[in-house]
């Protein structure tokens, strides 16, 4: 697979805690019958979201892909924080389906901040799937679904892995189930696995028999000097992955909201607008 070209409504930095970009990336791949756009969206943290559906009425997607964190805590007593979340989903879902993978903050309940032990609460855990679920969107967490369209004339999966904490609450042991992805590079088609964490790609699935890997997490690195960023979390400082296209294989995406005190500099909010095309 090949970029041809990246277009970008680009700002020289993101002072306006509201400014959205569209970029746009154009994918080629050697698997034929395929001419999809795809929007991906990550990190929104049930902020307010009208500028987000605003940016995806835009683009007119084929299909909207979450790479996590569109929740903020899964935790019943944090239920209002959720309120943005559920109702991103909800209008998300009636402009196009939509495909959602867990990242951090829906994996864990809560943080130490907030008092609340790792080990989830399996309860509210499906409650809250439930919810997902109702709206219509295909959650696929350490699970793959077929996505059929008229514009895909091959087989065309999407997969999710999730952080590896939530496989073993009770161990901290950050990698994903391997299991899944060696059973997700089998398949025969083009494979698109969203995956919150991009620090998992070097260690994990720069090898792996996939298509293209969507992923957040870093905020782009929060601050951005000469088009990089300052911190990210898991990576540090001066991380490696906080945006764009890596081995033209991970996709990051920067995340539509701010989630920090710490204000982005240089580095303004994004949804991903990509068109995967046969050559």
């Amino acid at each position: 697979m090949k970029i041809a070209n990246i277009l970008s409504a680009s700002a020289l930095c993101g002072k306006r805690k509201d400014f959205m970009e569209i970029n746009k990336y154009s994918l080629y791949t050697e698997k034929q019958g395929i001419n999809l756009r795809v929007a991906c969206v990550a990190d929104l943290h049930s902020r307010p979201f009208s500028k987000v559906i605003s940016a995806l009425e835009k683009t007119d997607p084929d299909v909207i892909l979450l790479a996590g964190d569109i929740l903020e805590i899964a935790a019943p007593y944090m239920e209002s924080r959720n309120k943005n979340g559920f109702e991103f989903l909800r209008h998300a879902s009636k402009i196009a389906p939509v495909y959602y993978t867990y990242g951090n903050h829906e994996i864990y309940n809560s943080h130490a901040k907030h008092g609340n032990p790792k080990k989830p609460d399996e309860k509210t855990s499906e409650e809250y799937k439930n919810i997902i679920r109702e709206f219509g969107v295909h959650l696929i967490n350490d699970c793959f679904e077929e996505y059929k369209n008229e514009k895909v004339q091959n087989n065309f999966y999407v997969g999710g892995v999730v952080c590896g904490k939530d496989k073993n609450p009770d161990v901290d042991i950050d990698m994903p189930n391997l299991q899944f992805v060696n059973e997700f590079e089998t398949l025969n088609g083009y494979k698109l696995l969203l995956c919150h964490y991009p620090h998992y790609y070097e260690k994990y699935l720069r090898s792996s028999d996939v298509d293209l890997i969507l992923s957040g997490h870093a905020h782009g690195g929060q601050w951005r000097v000469f088009g990089r960023g300052i911190y990210a979390p898991h990576q540090k400082f001066f991380p490696k992955y906080t945006s764009g296209l890596h081995d033209n294989k991970m996709l990051i995406s920067r995340g539509v909201v701010n989630n920090s005190f710490i204000p982005r500099i240089f580095n303004p909010c994004e949804v991903l607008d990509i068109n995967i095309s046969s050559k």
